[in-house]
């Protein structure tokens, strides 16, 4: 199985500001009050692949359980959805985001973020798919992705109202990137990106890891980590039995973070409380960067970055049966 392994000068300060991300989280914390999130909530078991979860952390109020067999992570009690829209629609923190935090981190992003998924993309399906794929963007459009992916594929709008007939499945690709982990019903939406792809076609994925080192080290101090978006962050385990249940075919699945190691680092140095092993704390102190970036390396060989990319095939002859 192919896996992506990644190197650069990305800094945790440069896509992770600590005003910025401090701002955000206080306004996020107050629009869990204000939308009632932590009432009322849904009780689940493992969305991947229906295991029962035991307690692991909270934050921000919210319950993070870890499944028992396919060890993903995963928020229960889960918000009510209507609430939650509101949070995304109304919300002081989601409307910080748009206005502050992405348009101050847009050039480290397209640079380490946006540019190099672009070329995954573009790459994976000129290799996989052929000359002139159709895709489609799930959740939220991105202009800026968009553009980065017109001048090789065509990309259409999200095609709503489909019946489910695989007669209609015409989609050559699906690009899904920060937006499964948001879902109060994870199975609908993989289920809908399912629906749209032709057979053979292929589904792209870029999200959090349940099993990364960031979340395992910091769990509740993880920085990046915000419940109201990130409902449910699956290990690898999980994605094979959640993209099985779709028919898909697990093709690619990369850890290609750069951050991890500056994360733990920092929220050490910002928490003199968060106590490593012995070993790991050497590692993450050590004089020389060379070793720190020797060690993100070697998390990302060994899929233990927080961040994951993922291909997912349609199989030839799956038909839709739900």
């Amino acid at each position: 199985m192919k896996r992506v392994v990644t190197n650069g000068e990305l800094t945790q300060r440069a896509m992770r500001p600590d005003d910025l991300l401090d701002a955000y989280l206080a306004h996020a914390q107050a629009d869990i009050a204000r939308f009632e999130l932590l009432q009322g909530g849904l009780e689940r078991g493992c969305p991947a692949c229906g295991g029962q979860g035991m307690p692991e952390f909270v934050r921000l109020g919210f319950s993070y359980q870890r499944c028992g067999t396919c060890r993903s992570l995963f928020v229960s009690p889960v918000p009510e959805e209507d609430r939650l829209a509101r949070y995304h629609a109304e919300g002081a923190a989601e409307r910080f985001r748009r206005e502050q935090v992405l348009p101050m981190t847009a050039d480290v992003r397209a640079r380490h973020a946006l540019g190099p998924r672009a070329r995954w993309v573009l790459a994976t399906a000129a290799a996989r798919l052929g000359p002139g794929p159709t895709f489609a963007q799930f959740g939220a459009e991105s202009p800026a992705l968009l553009e980065l992916l017109s001048g090789s594929t065509s990309v259409v709008r999200w095609p709503d109202g489909m019946s489910g007939d695989p007669a209609e499945a015409q989609l050559d690709g699906v690009i899904a990137f920060d937006v499964l982990e948001r879902s109060v019903d994870f199975s609908d939406e993989l289920h809908r990106c399912r629906c749209v792809l032709r057979p053979r076609g292929l589904l792209f994925v870029a999200t959090m890891s349940g099993e990364g080192f960031e979340i395992r080290m910091l769990g509740p101090r993880t920085a990046a980590l915000v419940p109201p978006v990130h409902l449910q962050l699956l290990s690898r385990a999980g994605w094979l039995a959640a993209l099985a249940r779709e028919g898909f075919t697990l093709v690619e699945y990369s850890t290609p973070g750069q951050l991890d190691v500056q994360a733990v680092a920092e929220a050490c140095r910002r928490n003199p409380d968060v106590l490593l092993p012995p070993i790991l704390d050497e590692l993450l102190r050590h004089e020389d960067e060379q070793v720190g970036r020797a060690f993100q390396e070697l998390l990302q060989q060994a899929c233990l970055s927080s961040h994951v990319q993922l291909v997912a095939e349609v199989g030839a002859d799956e038909s839709i049966t739900r």
